[in-house]
């Protein structure tokens, strides 16, 4: 059923006046507060999202039936979007003053997530942005816990995980701001926990499923098998794409996100996240490895010897198993980032090993018939010298 209405709905703009006079009126005239809860019962929807969405109105007149109220919606209201409605607008106000009725709430729109409403992406993203909300903003225990239920199914909450991560683009870089206080580190560490628990969940998940996909496992199982593994490496790609363009490595987010201001702040990411960088790198998908090739190329001044290992370990390992090298953006970004290396630090391939894998990076590309790659491998030694 819609939420919509039009110019003719004037039972909707009445509902809209009596959450008007609320604000002002609803201490001295009690029978304001039984109209919006009047309201809450209607039969049509776009009437009934006037008093959901505006709740707290009633903060001031009528706490304790405000909070009543948004458990009833909680519970009872058929429309996920009026749901959505007063989880995003009205309650949300009250984050930081009273969580512990936050949280009543949420542990009833929890339930119904858990039944009929498990395939609501917008209930879905509504939770995922609280969890962010009081769990990594607010250090709330109890999301802490759903997060972690929710991670180990990636193919019924993924939009949900994916909805945390969204919320988190920026956060996840704050203690390498010039001024970070102590409560934003502990907002990056929470943020860092929360990625990393989703990350280690959905890479399990993947490789669980793969297994399954290159046995012999009956048919059945292999469909089943087959949506977990896109579910997974969907929520892995999403997280991957997170810290690609928080960090910076999009030139095009390079000024509008906190990212990594300097090579110190690179060298510092890369040892923090070392872990979660790990887990991406276990991707079997190669747009996510891309976009972690890329994320590497961006950290080059904060580690250049170690970032050149990682990448090295990435496309001679799961890249080549699932045939990174033959795609076109793939040589276009491993070209730009060798010639970047001669040119700016030569010096780490006076070491042997690190000179061999150089040369197998290239040929791993020119042997597919990319041009620029077998250039610059007849031309490698004279770059070097």
């Amino acid at each position: 059923m819609s939420v919509g209405w039009g110019n003719w709905d004037v039972r909707v703009y009445a509902a809209e006046a009596w959450v008007s006079l609320a604000p002002r009126f609803a201490a001295e005239q009690p029978m304001i507060v039984d109209r919006l809860e009047a309201i809450l019962d209607d039969p049509v929807p776009a009437v009934r999202l006037q008093a959901a969405q505006n709740l707290q109105v009633l903060c001031v007149a009528a706490p304790d039936r405000m909070w009543a109220m948004g458990e009833r919606i909680a519970m009872q209201e058929p429309e996920a979007q009026i749901l959505v409605s007063y989880l995003n607008h009205a309650m949300r106000c009250f984050c930081h003053s009273d969580p512990e009725r936050c949280e009543a709430v949420l542990s009833i729109v929890k339930e119904r997530l858990d039944g009929d409403h498990a395939g609501c992406d917008f209930l879905q993203q509504s939770l995922g942005g609280w969890t962010a909300q009081l769990f990594v903003g607010q250090g709330r225990a109890l999301t802490r816990t759903w997060l972690g239920e929710w991670a180990a199914d990636a193919e019924r909450h993924g939009d949900l995980l994916n909805s945390f991560a969204s919320s988190l683009r920026g956060t996840f870089f704050l203690r390498y701001g010039p001024e970070a206080e102590a409560e934003t580190c502990a907002m990056c560490d929470r943020a860092q926990e929360g990625l990393a628990l989703i990350l280690t969940q959905a890479t399990a998940i993947s490789g669980a499923a793969y297994s399954v996909l290159a046995s012999d496992a009956a048919e059945a199982d292999k469909q089943a098998a087959r949506k977990q593994y896109r579910a997974a490496e969907n929520v892995i790609r999403h997280a991957m794409n997170q810290l690609y363009f928080g960090s910076g490595s999009c030139a095009g987010n390079r000024e509008r996100e906190p990212g990594l201001p300097d090579a110190a702040a690179m060298a510092r990411f890369l040892t923090d996240y070392a872990n979660i960088l790990a887990l991406l790198a276990s991707s079997r998908e190669p747009a996510t490895l891309h976009h972690l090739i890329e994320l590497y190329e961006f950290l080059i001044p904060g580690d250049p010897v170690s970032v050149f290992d990682a990448v090295y370990a990435i496309l001679l390992g799961r890249g080549e198993e699932e045939g990174y090298h033959y795609e076109s953006l793939g040589n276009t970004a491993v070209v730009r980032i060798v010639q970047r290396y001669i040119a700016d630090y030569r010096g780490i391939f006076e070491d042997e090993v690190r000179r061999a894998r150089l040369v197998a990076i290239l040929q791993l590309f020119s042997e597919v018939g990319w041009t620029d790659a077998l250039k610059l491998l007849y031309d490698l030694p004279d770059l070097l010298r």
